[in-house]
């Protein structure tokens, strides 16, 4: 399960608003076949991992950090592909909270007599998937603020000419952050003290979303943030100049 877990982690940045998945078949004590989610609308973890086997899935075992779905959506369901590979046993970490999904993917391999266990790294998993699980628990996106402030309980230096009060390590972490996210927000002064251009280090499946607070609709059309991928996204006050919107 563990090396599910560390598949799944690889498609950070690729796969959402899809849950990150990794499968590992096992046969006879050895790996025969092994995937994770790579993009959306793509073959899930347990198809990747299935292909990979061929006909040395018969009779294995599948270990995958979260049910298999058991619907048709963007793919068929994953149960089915399970079944007829003649998988014999599933280890899943997590059940799945879609309420399309959530239990009757267990349900249906054991119909075919299929042994499932659940539970096995659960918290692990639930950890990994955090995003996912509050969206589909809640219908609101998983917020992370970050914040940065120098000694004295500032955001910026008395002279304001700092261009970071954060070190490369916390940055590389930030970058990290922005990464894992589908959207990120700035206030309209962010952007003109610092005009940054709110982009990520590395390749995403979708260039993040810029989202600006800006009553007054100040945000220049000479911004960095206009020149670098993704969708930008002005929030404005209904008083704001109507040559500006």
């Amino acid at each position: 399960m563990k090396r599910a877990l560390r598949l799944a982690r690889r498609g950070v940045g690729r796969v959402s608003p899809n849950p990150l998945v990794g499968a590992v078949i096992v046969k006879d004590g050895i790996i025969v076949g092994e995937g994770y989610h790579v993009y959306e609308r793509k073959d899930h973890a347990e198809v990747v991992a299935l292909r990979a086997a061929g006909p040395l899935a018969r009779g294995a075992d599948l270990h995958l950090n979260l049910e298999p779905c058991s619907h048709f959506g963007r793919t068929p369901p994953c149960v089915e592909s399970i079944i007829q590979a003649g998988i014999r046993r599933v280890s899943i970490a997590t059940l799945d909270p879609n309420p399309l999904v959530s239990g009757q993917g267990i349900e249906a391999l054991r119909k075919h007599g299929i042994e499932v266990h659940e539970g096995i790294c659960r918290e692990e998993a639930l950890r990994l998937n955090e995003k996912f699980f509050h969206f589909i628990q809640t219908g609101r996106p998983f917020v992370l603020l970050k914040l940065a402030m120098t000694l004295d309980g500032r955001i910026a230096t008395a002279s304001g000419e700092s261009r970071w009060i954060t070190g490369e390590a916390a940055r590389r972490i930030v970058h990290g952050w922005r990464y894992e996210y589908d959207a990120l927000l700035v206030g309209v002064n962010t952007v003109l003290a610092d005009d940054p251009s709110l982009d990520t280090r590395g390749s995403r499946q979708k260039p993040l979303t810029k989202v600006i607070l800006d009553s007054g609709l100040r945000t220049p059309a000479t911004a960095r943030l206009f020149s670098t991928p993704g969708a930008v996204v002005i929030f404005h006050g209904s008083d704001a100049l109507a040559d500006r919107v």
